[in-house]
């Protein structure tokens, strides 16, 4: 009896050595106790090898599949007080093997004081690998934030340009403007949206630009007159979706109704990104809103408009777009810092902040 004994602890010693090790399975996002408000990001991490699929489920319901690293779906949790129990899914080696893991984020009572206010950030960053919300740290008024997602690329946009037609625009400055946009338009992407807004000491509406068209044949004859309303014509396009405003001046403004603090209210408060070609001069109001709102300014004269307008597109397309969920801060000007966790990670621009009501 005894040699049996010892018989069956050797079958089993052996079972367990030869059984594979156990994968772990880790949550990115969320992390336990969290709060799980509006749209975000739910990301494992595995060391299991041959993964076949993850599956993310939310309080016992499927709610995404992914198949390819990094292991992340979206999910929308609206604006339920609720806690939830979300669970991680990996099945490998040809589905023969599964492991799991679970978060549980915290509920929200009717007295908690928050903000759910999702902030996109347009930022350019060099990165010797594809960005993760852990690699980024964003403070808004020295109030660190939750990243809850980083997009490599952009989505479709509104693209506004807005030139300058005043009489100092004179000597062909003007026409290379124009030929730039028509030349320049052809890098936009499908889904994309073009206008163009001229301006002198009056401001025009908005004219939409189709694809392939021309802006001489759209405008007419343009001739260049009158004096320069350069924060109205800025202002009147800020607008709640993403909005490349691309201006080309010779920075001057004479006529603006609006001054230069109540224009930069208007453009900060929204999701529009500034950028200028100043021809000549110099521009500090654009300078400030180009620096809010993650843009540049830039100089150049009638021979190279169509370079510095190329440069400027081909920038926007190769951008991120960091998106984190605001609390903890009031209503006003809020200044946003987003610093690298890790080396190998440099910010070349971002936005700087933005008015909140």
């Amino acid at each position: 009896m005894r040699n049996g004994v010892t018989t069956a602890r050797l079958i089993i010693l052996s079972l367990l050595l030869a059984a594979p090790g156990v994968a772990a399975v880790t949550f990115v996002s969320p992390l336990p106790g969290a709060q799980a408000v509006g749209v975000i990001p739910i990301e494992v991490t595995t060391d299991a090898t041959s993964v076949d699929r993850v599956e993310i489920a939310i309080d016992g319901v499927l709610a995404g599949v992914a198949r390819k690293p990094p292991y992340r779906v979206m999910h929308d949790f609206g604006t339920s007080l609720a806690p939830h129990e979300i669970t991680a899914r990996v099945f490998a080696n040809g589905y023969r093997t599964t492991e799991s893991a679970s978060v549980r984020t915290a509920g929200i009572t009717v007295s908690d004081s928050m903000t759910v206010d999702l902030v996109e950030v347009p930022m350019r960053v060099r990165s010797s690998r594809p960005l993760r919300t852990n690699d980024l740290r964003v403070v808004e008024n020295k109030v660190e934030q939750e990243v809850r997602e980083v997009r490599a690329g952009r989505d479709a946009a509104r693209f506004v340009f807005i030139v300058d037609r005043s009489l100092s625009m004179g000597d062909g400055k003007l026409d290379a403007a124009l030929r730039a946009i028509d030349e320049e338009t052809k890098l936009l992407r499908a889904g994309d949206r073009a206008e163009i807004v001229l301006f002198n000491h009056n401001v025009s509406a908005p004219r939409p630009i189709a694809p392939g068209e021309r802006v001489e044949s759209l405008l007419g004859s343009i001739a260049t007159s009158g004096g320069t309303s350069l924060r109205d014509a800025l202002a009147s396009v800020a607008s709640r979706e993403r909005t490349y405003a691309i201006v080309i001046t010779d920075g001057g403004d004479r006529n603006s109704d609006l001054d230069e603090e109540e224009a930069l209210r208007r453009i900060s408060s929204t999701k529009t990104v500034v950028d200028a070609i100043v021809l000549g001069g110099t521009s500090r109001f654009l300078d400030r809103a180009a620096k809010n709102t993650g843009g540049e300014t830039v100089r150049a004269n009638s021979g190279t408009i169509d370079r510095e307008l190329r440069r400027i597109l081909l920038d926007i397309n190769s951008r991120y777009t960091l998106v984190y969920q605001s609390r903890g801060n009031a209503g006003g000007w809020r200044a946003i810092a987003i610093r690298p966790r890790r080396r190998g990670i440099e910010v070349m621009n971002a936005r700087k902040g933005y008015f909140a009501e």
